[in-house]
């Protein structure tokens, strides 16, 4: 989570940096710059994704680790929880969030998804690794009609706490975070299938099937 603060920092001071012609800079996972043939050389969609800024004076490009661990002490984890679901307890062995970040170059097509995370089979699949919780959230509407709103119940990130506690970039497409019960969590940014989720859950709860 620190690493993000530092990425929002770094963005910010870069934005402010230079006055004349616009710069391009470049900066690996690690928040440490590089020459941009070393930048695309280590894109790799399977690991990261490449994440543009820029203004009238500076173009600044950073790759993302798109997996990612971490760890919610008790009182964010409860706080997120309320925030989840007011009206009941949420004690099961996950909680799965689909944050929906808003129309952007991935999702801009003006017609029904055919996303495979809104098959039948997903959430069948995914309660035969364990009971979840199952949460779509989303930061900005537009487009989101196209996402099944008639299949799923898709609510508005209350205060940005996901975002601030998740995805304090917007990543393209969709991103998703799994959560087990004592707080242990893998986010995951950026484009992902049905597979992905189960595959997240299963490495969470260490369950085959």
């Amino acid at each position: 989570m620190k690493k993000y603060y530092s990425i929002l920092i770094l963005i910010s001071i870069v934005n402010f940096s230079f006055s004349q012609v616009q710069k391009k800079v470049f900066y690996n996972e690690n928040l440490e710059e590089i020459s941009e043939s070393n930048f695309y050389k280590q894109l790799n969609f399977q690991k990261n994704l490449d994440l543009h800024f820029e203004n009238d004076t500076l173009k600044t490009s950073l790759l993302i680790t798109r997996k990612n661990y971490g760890q919610l002490n008790d009182s964010i984890f409860n706080n997120l929880k309320k925030s989840l679901s007011s009206d009941k307890e949420l004690s099961n062995d996950l909680i799965v969030i689909v944050y929906y970040s808003g129309k952007d170059r991935c999702n801009g097509t003006e017609s029904t998804s055919f996303w495979n995370i809104f098959d039948h089979d997903y959430l069948k699949k995914l309660n035969k690794i364990g009971s979840y919780s199952h949460f779509w959230i989303y930061k900005d509407d537009e487009n989101l009609q196209y996402y099944h709103p008639k299949q799923v119940k898709w609510e508005n990130d209350k205060n940005q706490l996901v975002e601030n506690l998740f995805f304090k970039l917007h990543y393209p497409c969709s991103s998703a975070v799994i959560i087990d019960k004592n707080g242990k969590y893998i986010s995951y940014y950026g484009e992902f299938g049905k597979s992905t989720i189960w595959e997240l859950s299963k490495e969470l709860i260490n369950t085959k099937i």
